[in-house]
């Protein structure tokens, strides 16, 4: 396949992503207002923001051991040009987000043209039904780090593959080692799940993406400190590379 003909089908992929983001947004508007009103959707949305910023960790903050950023990201390559990504598992356009992507995502890193930041947080804990599944695949995504940069990816593209749907209970905790295992990893990492080693350092991180970083939805894409248009993400995170 040439360039332009790479160009254009990303280009559809791009336009996909941003019809199904918007007609997510419609589709939970829809739902909030019928449930509780306009109004009342706008008090709440503002006091989930404000508990997010300003809660004190439920869970202890351990450092992971894996290479990660003081604004709580799991750190893949060393290019120059810097892309964060904000990542929510239960987030159904992260999961398409991800598909268009990920491809070029590789080719940069494995071309050391980018750092990739990944920030796996948990703003939709909500939608799980009270397991919190944002928050604990979150938290088994960073012990899949510390076992390595490829091994996250694994298993964060193993998560998506598997991934509920809003609005129901998630996988469960077994499920979710159960998915790792099947990547290939380890005992090490199971414990690190069964201990809920980084639910703290998860909920430290999504204070801060929804706070100082910035961040009002899943998936947030910035490319070198910016927020860039999701569905322009790759011909952005391209003009940085080009222009050195």
């Amino acid at each position: 396949m040439g360039s332009s003909e790479r160009k254009n089908e990303r280009r559809k992929a791009a336009e996909s992503l941003r019809k199904q983001q918007a007609a997510e947004a419609r589709r939970r508007k829809i739902v909030f207002g019928v449930a509780i009103g306009a109004a009342v959707v706008l008090i709440g949305g503002l006091l989930v923001v404000g508990i997010l910023m300003n809660r004190e960790p439920e869970y202890e903050v351990a450092e992971p051991t894996a290479a990660v950023t003081d604004t709580y990201g799991v750190q893949i390559g060393d290019g120059p040009v810097e892309v964060d990504l904000f990542i929510d598992f239960i987030c159904p356009a992260c999961n398409q987000f991800e598909s268009t992507y990920a491809a070029d995502i590789q080719g940069w890193i494995d071309d050391g043209s980018v750092t990739v930041n990944y920030h796996p947080i948990a703003i939709l804990d909500r939608m799980s039904s009270g397991t919190e599944y944002s928050s604990r695949a979150a938290a088994a995504s960073v012990c899949a780090a510390d076992t390595g940069p490829q091994e996250f990816l694994d298993y964060t593209l193993a998560l998506y593959e598997n991934q509920p749907a809003e609005n129901s209970t998630g996988l469960t905790d077994d499920e979710l080692i159960a998915i790792g295992t099947d990547v290939g990893l380890g005992s090490d990492w199971q414990s690190c799940v069964e201990d809920e080693a980084y639910r703290g350092w998860v909920q430290e991180g999504t204070q801060w993406a929804t706070g100082d970083g910035g961040v009002t939805g899943t998936p947030t894409a910035k490319v070198n400190g910016e927020i860039v248009d999701n569905a322009e993400f790759a011909d952005q995170v391209q003009a940085a590379i080009d222009a050195g």
